[in-house]
Protein backbone atom coordinates (compact mmCIF):
# COMPACT_ATOMS: atom_id res chain seq x y z
CA UNK A 1 0.00 0.00 0.00
CA UNK A 2 2.87 2.51 1.11
CA UNK A 3 4.29 1.54 -2.60
CA UNK A 4 1.20 2.68 -4.28
CA UNK A 5 0.72 6.13 -2.47
CA UNK A 6 4.73 6.28 -2.91
CA UNK A 7 3.88 5.89 -6.83
CA UNK A 8 1.19 8.51 -6.91
CA UNK A 9 3.04 11.13 -5.90
CA UNK A 10 5.70 10.22 -8.24
CA UNK A 11 2.77 10.37 -10.59
CA UNK A 12 1.57 13.71 -9.74
CA UNK A 13 4.86 15.46 -9.89
CA UNK A 14 6.40 13.83 -13.64
CA UNK A 15 2.28 14.32 -14.72
CA UNK A 16 2.83 17.93 -13.99
CA UNK A 17 5.97 18.66 -15.77
CA UNK A 18 5.03 16.36 -18.60
CA UNK A 19 3.30 19.00 -20.48
CA UNK A 20 5.68 21.36 -19.82
CA UNK A 21 8.49 19.33 -21.39
CA UNK A 22 5.55 17.74 -24.29
CA UNK A 23 5.01 21.54 -25.12
CA UNK A 24 8.66 22.26 -25.79
CA UNK A 25 9.02 19.47 -28.23
CA UNK A 26 6.09 19.96 -30.00
CA UNK A 27 6.40 23.55 -30.78
CA UNK A 28 6.92 24.37 -34.55
CA UNK A 29 7.31 20.16 -34.71
CA UNK A 30 4.90 17.46 -36.60
CA UNK A 31 2.84 16.05 -33.34
CA UNK A 32 2.88 12.35 -34.89
CA UNK A 33 6.75 12.78 -35.03
CA UNK A 34 6.84 14.39 -31.51
CA UNK A 35 4.73 11.36 -29.88
CA UNK A 36 6.68 8.55 -32.20
CA UNK A 37 10.11 10.30 -30.46
CA UNK A 38 8.43 9.91 -27.00
CA UNK A 39 7.25 6.54 -27.17
CA UNK A 40 10.57 5.37 -28.48
CA UNK A 41 12.54 7.07 -26.22
CA UNK A 42 10.36 6.36 -23.21
CA UNK A 43 10.08 2.34 -24.32
CA UNK A 44 14.40 2.41 -24.36
CA UNK A 45 13.91 3.69 -20.86
CA UNK A 46 11.73 1.11 -19.50
CA UNK A 47 13.78 -2.10 -21.21
CA UNK A 48 16.25 -1.92 -18.21
CA UNK A 49 13.70 -2.71 -15.68
CA UNK A 50 12.52 -5.44 -17.24
CA UNK A 51 14.36 -7.64 -15.88
CA UNK A 52 12.35 -7.09 -12.22
CA UNK A 53 8.84 -8.58 -13.92
CA UNK A 54 8.30 -11.76 -13.55
CA UNK A 55 7.92 -14.23 -16.74
CA UNK A 56 4.36 -13.91 -17.60
CA UNK A 57 1.86 -17.21 -17.32
CA UNK A 58 0.05 -16.75 -20.60
CA UNK A 59 0.05 -13.53 -23.20
CA UNK A 60 -3.66 -13.47 -23.33
CA UNK A 61 -2.71 -9.47 -21.95
CA UNK A 62 -1.49 -8.41 -25.15
CA UNK A 63 -5.04 -7.98 -26.62
CA UNK A 64 -5.63 -5.22 -24.21
CA UNK A 65 -1.74 -3.96 -24.30
CA UNK A 66 -2.39 -3.42 -28.11
CA UNK A 67 -6.13 -1.90 -27.53
CA UNK A 68 -4.71 0.08 -25.16
CA UNK A 69 -1.45 1.10 -27.08
CA UNK A 70 -3.50 2.29 -30.37
CA UNK A 71 -5.80 4.45 -27.58
CA UNK A 72 -2.95 6.05 -26.07
CA UNK A 73 -1.16 6.29 -29.44
CA UNK A 74 -3.99 8.87 -30.89
CA UNK A 75 -4.96 10.26 -27.45
CA UNK A 76 -1.03 11.52 -27.69
CA UNK A 77 -0.95 12.93 -30.99
CA UNK A 78 -4.21 15.24 -29.92
CA UNK A 79 -2.34 15.91 -26.38
CA UNK A 80 0.91 17.10 -28.40
CA UNK A 81 -1.15 19.07 -30.79
CA UNK A 82 -2.91 20.93 -28.00
CA UNK A 83 -0.33 21.73 -25.86
CA UNK A 84 2.38 22.73 -28.58
CA UNK A 85 -0.58 24.96 -29.99
CA UNK A 86 -1.80 26.62 -26.73
CA UNK A 87 -0.81 28.31 -23.66
CA UNK A 88 -0.10 24.98 -21.63
CA UNK A 89 -2.06 26.97 -18.39
CA UNK A 90 -4.86 27.23 -20.47
CA UNK A 91 -5.40 23.71 -22.46
CA UNK A 92 -3.61 21.86 -19.70
CA UNK A 93 -6.68 21.64 -16.98
CA UNK A 94 -8.98 20.89 -19.33
CA UNK A 95 -6.78 17.51 -19.39
CA UNK A 96 -9.44 16.74 -15.83
CA UNK A 97 -12.38 16.30 -18.13
CA UNK A 98 -11.40 12.68 -18.53
CA UNK A 99 -12.39 11.90 -14.98
CA UNK A 100 -15.76 13.19 -16.34
CA UNK A 101 -15.75 10.92 -19.35
CA UNK A 102 -14.58 8.05 -16.72
CA UNK A 103 -17.69 8.86 -14.21
CA UNK A 104 -19.77 8.17 -18.01
CA UNK A 105 -18.20 4.83 -18.99
CA UNK A 106 -18.36 3.22 -15.37
CA UNK A 107 -21.97 4.69 -15.48
CA UNK A 108 -23.18 2.47 -18.54
CA UNK A 109 -20.98 -0.07 -18.35
CA UNK A 110 -20.88 -0.88 -14.68
CA UNK A 111 -24.51 0.58 -14.10
CA UNK A 112 -23.15 2.63 -11.20
CA UNK A 113 -25.14 5.58 -10.01
CA UNK A 114 -25.39 8.99 -10.66
CA UNK A 115 -25.50 10.62 -7.26
CA UNK A 116 -25.57 14.41 -5.67
CA UNK A 117 -22.00 14.17 -5.36
CA UNK A 118 -21.34 13.17 -8.73
CA UNK A 119 -23.90 15.97 -10.12
CA UNK A 120 -22.23 18.52 -8.13
CA UNK A 121 -18.67 17.67 -9.00
CA UNK A 122 -19.62 17.76 -12.98
CA UNK A 123 -21.10 21.52 -12.09
CA UNK A 124 -17.82 22.16 -10.39
CA UNK A 125 -15.59 20.60 -13.19
CA UNK A 126 -17.64 23.19 -16.02
CA UNK A 127 -17.61 25.82 -13.52
CA UNK A 128 -13.98 25.90 -13.03
CA UNK A 129 -12.51 25.34 -16.59
CA UNK A 130 -14.84 29.01 -17.03
CA UNK A 131 -12.20 30.53 -15.23
CA UNK A 132 -9.28 29.36 -17.64
CA UNK A 133 -10.58 31.56 -20.50
CA UNK A 134 -12.24 34.35 -18.31
CA UNK A 135 -15.36 36.24 -20.51
CA UNK A 136 -18.16 38.43 -19.32
CA UNK A 137 -20.47 35.59 -17.73
CA UNK A 138 -20.12 31.92 -17.81
CA UNK A 139 -21.94 31.15 -21.32
CA UNK A 140 -19.19 33.06 -22.81
CA UNK A 141 -16.59 31.79 -20.94
CA UNK A 142 -17.19 27.99 -22.32
CA UNK A 143 -17.91 29.47 -25.67
CA UNK A 144 -14.60 30.86 -25.89
CA UNK A 145 -12.72 27.55 -24.90
CA UNK A 146 -15.25 25.71 -27.65
CA UNK A 147 -13.83 27.77 -30.15
CA UNK A 148 -10.69 27.41 -29.33
CA UNK A 149 -8.86 25.08 -31.38
CA UNK A 150 -6.48 23.57 -29.25
CA UNK A 151 -8.93 23.46 -26.17
CA UNK A 152 -11.26 21.10 -28.62
CA UNK A 153 -8.18 18.97 -29.01
CA UNK A 154 -7.67 18.55 -25.45
CA UNK A 155 -10.68 17.71 -24.68
CA UNK A 156 -10.69 14.66 -27.22
CA UNK A 157 -7.98 13.47 -25.48
CA UNK A 158 -9.36 13.18 -22.00
CA UNK A 159 -12.13 11.94 -23.66
CA UNK A 160 -9.84 8.95 -25.17
CA UNK A 161 -7.78 8.98 -21.55
CA UNK A 162 -10.67 7.96 -20.12
CA UNK A 163 -11.03 4.70 -22.58
CA UNK A 164 -7.42 3.72 -22.01
CA UNK A 165 -7.60 4.22 -18.18
CA UNK A 166 -10.82 1.65 -18.30
CA UNK A 167 -8.64 -0.82 -20.26
CA UNK A 168 -5.79 -0.38 -17.68
CA UNK A 169 -7.98 -0.87 -14.67
CA UNK A 170 -9.32 -3.93 -16.38
CA UNK A 171 -5.64 -5.34 -17.60
CA UNK A 172 -3.52 -4.77 -14.76
CA UNK A 173 -5.75 -7.51 -12.68
CA UNK A 174 -4.35 -10.19 -14.13
CA UNK A 175 -0.63 -8.78 -15.17
CA UNK A 176 2.36 -7.21 -13.49
CA UNK A 177 2.64 -3.63 -14.19
CA UNK A 178 6.02 -3.40 -15.83
CA UNK A 179 4.76 -6.22 -18.51
CA UNK A 180 2.20 -4.51 -18.80
CA UNK A 181 3.31 -0.79 -19.20
CA UNK A 182 5.94 -2.13 -21.46
CA UNK A 183 4.07 -4.06 -23.53
CA UNK A 184 1.68 -0.91 -24.24
CA UNK A 185 4.78 1.20 -24.66
CA UNK A 186 5.87 -1.35 -27.60
CA UNK A 187 2.06 -0.95 -29.11
CA UNK A 188 2.02 2.88 -28.83
CA UNK A 189 5.61 2.97 -30.69
CA UNK A 190 4.38 0.46 -33.42
CA UNK A 191 1.38 2.01 -34.63
CA UNK A 192 3.11 5.59 -34.49
CA UNK A 193 6.13 3.85 -36.63
CA UNK A 194 3.80 2.19 -39.16
CA UNK A 195 1.58 5.60 -39.31
CA UNK A 196 5.19 7.65 -40.16
CA UNK A 197 6.25 5.06 -42.53
CA UNK A 198 3.14 5.23 -44.60
CA UNK A 199 2.99 8.86 -45.24
CA UNK A 200 6.43 9.14 -45.62
CA UNK A 201 7.38 10.70 -41.99
CA UNK A 202 9.97 9.21 -40.76
CA UNK A 203 13.08 11.10 -41.93
CA UNK A 204 11.02 14.07 -39.88
CA UNK A 205 11.03 12.21 -37.26
CA UNK A 206 14.85 11.50 -37.24
CA UNK A 207 15.60 15.32 -38.02
CA UNK A 208 13.51 16.40 -35.02
CA UNK A 209 15.59 13.91 -32.69
CA UNK A 210 18.77 15.14 -34.40
CA UNK A 211 17.28 19.08 -33.51
CA UNK A 212 15.86 18.29 -30.07
CA UNK A 213 17.47 15.15 -28.95
CA UNK A 214 17.86 16.56 -24.91
CA UNK A 215 14.07 17.15 -25.02
CA UNK A 216 13.09 14.31 -26.60
CA UNK A 217 15.25 11.92 -24.53
CA UNK A 218 13.43 14.07 -21.30
CA UNK A 219 10.20 13.83 -22.70
CA UNK A 220 10.18 9.95 -23.10
CA UNK A 221 11.97 9.25 -19.47
CA UNK A 222 9.26 11.52 -17.89
CA UNK A 223 6.28 9.94 -19.88
CA UNK A 224 7.16 6.35 -19.41
CA UNK A 225 7.70 6.69 -15.88
CA UNK A 226 5.15 8.79 -14.82
CA UNK A 227 2.52 5.96 -16.95
CA UNK A 228 4.67 3.22 -15.13
CA UNK A 229 4.23 5.10 -11.82
CA UNK A 230 0.23 5.57 -12.31
CA UNK A 231 0.38 1.44 -13.34
CA UNK A 232 2.32 0.68 -9.77
CA UNK A 233 -0.37 3.33 -8.20
CA UNK A 234 -3.42 1.23 -9.30
CA UNK A 235 -2.66 -2.31 -7.55
CA UNK A 236 -3.11 -0.76 -4.31
CA UNK A 237 -5.42 2.22 -5.42
CA UNK A 238 -8.81 2.32 -7.31
CA UNK A 239 -8.80 3.82 -10.52
CA UNK A 240 -11.33 6.05 -9.53
CA UNK A 241 -9.34 7.62 -6.67
CA UNK A 242 -5.26 7.48 -8.53
CA UNK A 243 -6.88 9.17 -11.50
CA UNK A 244 -8.38 12.38 -9.85
CA UNK A 245 -5.58 12.15 -7.55
CA UNK A 246 -3.22 12.63 -10.44
CA UNK A 247 -5.19 16.12 -11.01
CA UNK A 248 -3.10 17.90 -8.57
CA UNK A 249 -0.13 17.66 -11.06
CA UNK A 250 -2.06 20.57 -12.66
CA UNK A 251 -0.83 23.15 -10.12
CA UNK A 252 2.83 22.24 -10.81
CA UNK A 253 2.17 22.10 -14.70
CA UNK A 254 0.34 25.97 -14.09
CA UNK A 255 2.79 27.36 -11.75
CA UNK A 256 5.74 26.26 -14.21
CA UNK A 257 4.11 27.47 -17.31
CA UNK A 258 4.12 30.71 -15.33
CA UNK A 259 8.10 30.52 -14.53
CA UNK A 260 9.40 29.17 -17.84
CA UNK A 261 6.40 30.38 -20.70
CA UNK A 262 5.77 33.66 -18.81
CA UNK A 263 1.58 32.85 -19.11
CA UNK A 264 -0.08 34.26 -16.55
CA UNK A 265 -1.68 32.49 -14.23
CA UNK A 266 -3.97 34.29 -11.94
CA UNK A 267 -6.96 33.51 -12.42
CA UNK A 268 -6.50 30.03 -14.19
CA UNK A 269 -5.07 28.56 -11.23
CA UNK A 270 -8.14 29.07 -8.92
CA UNK A 271 -10.08 27.40 -12.10
CA UNK A 272 -7.88 25.05 -11.68
CA UNK A 273 -8.32 23.93 -7.86
CA UNK A 274 -12.28 24.75 -8.50
CA UNK A 275 -11.74 21.54 -11.41
CA UNK A 276 -9.91 19.68 -8.62
CA UNK A 277 -12.40 19.56 -6.18
CA UNK A 278 -14.92 18.78 -8.69
CA UNK A 279 -13.53 15.92 -10.48
CA UNK A 280 -12.89 14.57 -6.49
CA UNK A 281 -16.72 14.81 -6.14
CA UNK A 282 -17.38 12.88 -9.35
CA UNK A 283 -16.26 9.43 -7.44
CA UNK A 284 -17.35 10.63 -3.77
Amino acid sequence: MYLAYLALIVRILLLGYERIIFKQLGQNSGSEESVFLIFATGTFFLLPFMVLAPMPSDYSYLWLACLSGLVYAVQTVFYVKSLSSGEASLVGPLYNFNVFFLLVLTTIFLQESLTLYKISGLVLLVYGSSFLSRQKNLLLSLMALIRDKACRFMLICSALVAVGRTIDGFAIRHIHPLTYTFATCIAMTAFLFIHLLVTGRLKSARSLFRNKRRTSIIAGAVDCYSYLALMFAITGIEVSIAEPASMLGMIVTVILAHFIFREKIAGRLVGVVIMILGAWLLFL
